[in-house]
């Protein structure tokens, strides 16, 4: 039964009234936890090889109770009470590192010493205690991949494609790989959209040559108004919450998907002795990010849903529905290697292998494939340009012209794609 004093005076608006409302209950502050060795007293960490807390000193080991919740565990609803009653900490003393070259702010285990920052190579850092109000992820996804594995992969990825250096695999100087936790944001929502667009409609008439004087039939290009609507439904649209200036978002795109059938509940365990990476992206920010990706797609929807794929005047009139966030560390390696005195950024998915980064260009490669693309048609045209005047030359010449013609999109496609590479 509840007394007086649970209770406190409030802000009455009627004059002569007395309110009196529920005292708020104590913010519980959460105690840091700390991994010490039941047999031996040193520090455990979480071993990425057997998948639970190991003692680097005696070789003791525990397993991690891990409970699957998945992709369709609750989430959380767009209100100002869900951020502030969030769970706080994540349950461990941990340092804060600043990199004074690209500013990244990371979470290292205590104890542990950054001799260069993963993000961009520098060993211009510091560490210092790290506040202990770190808003805690509701779920994470597990490291799978174990880093005896990461060779094979990265070698396999650093060969594959032909614009690169040739002594980019045995050149390359990489560094070690830093095993991270990344935060995202996954948002599940409905779009129901209203489209409207004018849409091309090729019609065929006929008319009267009076050169030829005859009737003849040409096509021409009609505009018809089209209106519709659409439907769709998105589970974990994941936005990075790590600030694109650190992280290209393009490289961390190429890194999806992950299996969030795998999903489980979060454990501090997993990240006793692991790195971790507190969001930069805020959800307010987050989700203003996702609902332009979203507004994209939406347009490709109603584009396919409209009779002709050509469009002109095209408005959406979007509506989200049932919005629901959830916070989430996903897995992955980071390191970056040194080519030619420069420095590339290198990742992989944590949970599936697959590697993503940027790779030098080899521009003599990329020149000599365009000019040779074009070599079977100028040859055919100088062949057939002599016989031109014997008069069997033609079907060279245009045999020449079309080869030109395919040299030329081939070309473009080898430049664009090599640029799209290098500015990634």
């Amino acid at each position: 039964m509840s007394n007086e004093t649970d209770f406190l005076q409030v802000y009455s608006k009627i004059p002569g009234i007395t309110v009196f409302a529920p005292k708020p209950k104590p913010v519980q502050e959460r105690k840091a936890q700390t991994y010490t060795c039941p047999q031996c007293g040193g520090h455990l960490e979480y071993d990425l090889v057997s998948s639970g807390l190991a003692c680097q000193y005696c070789g003791y080991t525990a397993t991690i109770r891990a409970r699957v919740i998945g992709p369709t565990a609750e989430k959380r609803e767009f209100t100002v009470d869900t951020m502030k009653v969030a769970d706080q900490g994540w349950g461990k003393l941990r340092n804060l590192l600043h990199c004074h070259q690209c500013g990244a702010e990371l979470i290292y285990p205590q104890g542990a010493v950054a001799a260069s920052c993963p993000y961009c190579g520098s060993n211009s850092v510091n560490v210092t205690q790290s506040e202990n109000n770190l808003f805690q992820p509701e779920a994470l996804v597990p490291f799978v991949i174990k880093p005896g594995q990461l060779s094979s992969y990265t070698q396999a990825w650093f060969q594959n494609g032909w614009m690169h250096p040739s002594t980019l695999a045995e050149s390359a100087r990489m560094d070690k790989f830093v095993p991270f936790y990344l935060p995202y944001w996954a948002f599940s929502t409905r779009i129901l959209f209203d489209w409207e667009a004018e849409v091309a409609h090729t019609v065929s008439e006929r008319y009267y040559d009076s050169s030829s004087k005859s009737w003849k039939t040409r096509t021409r290009t009609v505009w018809r108004w089209e209106d519709g609507n659409v439907q769709k439904g998105y589970t974990n649209f994941l936005i990075s919450g790590v600030n694109a200036k650190r992280l290209n978002p393009n490289i961390l795109d190429q890194l999806y998907p992950f299996d969030m059938n795998k999903l489980v509940a979060f454990n501090s365990d997993y990240l006793a002795g692991i790195n971790a990476n507190a969001y930069d992206v805020d959800l307010n920010a987050a989700w203003g990010e996702a609902k332009k990706k979203i507004r994209d797609e939406a347009r490709d929807l109603a584009i396919a849903d409209a009779s002709n794929s050509q469009v002109r005047n095209l408005s959406i009139d979007m509506n989200y529905a049932d919005e629901r966030w959830r916070y989430l560390f996903l897995p992955v390696y980071i390191a970056v290697y040194m080519f030619e005195q420069k420095p590339y950024q290198v990742m992989v998915n944590g949970q599936t292998g697959k590697v993503s980064g940027k790779k030098p260009i080899d521009w003599k490669k990329v020149w000599l494939a365009i000019i040779l693309s074009f070599v079977p048609g100028l040859a055919s045209i100088l062949i057939g340009l002599p016989l031109l005047f014997a008069g069997i030359g033609s079907g060279l010449m245009i045999l020449g012209a079309f080869l030109l013609v395919i040299a030329g999109v081939i070309s473009f496609s080898i430049y664009t794609k090599a640029t799209g590479m290098e500015a990634l």
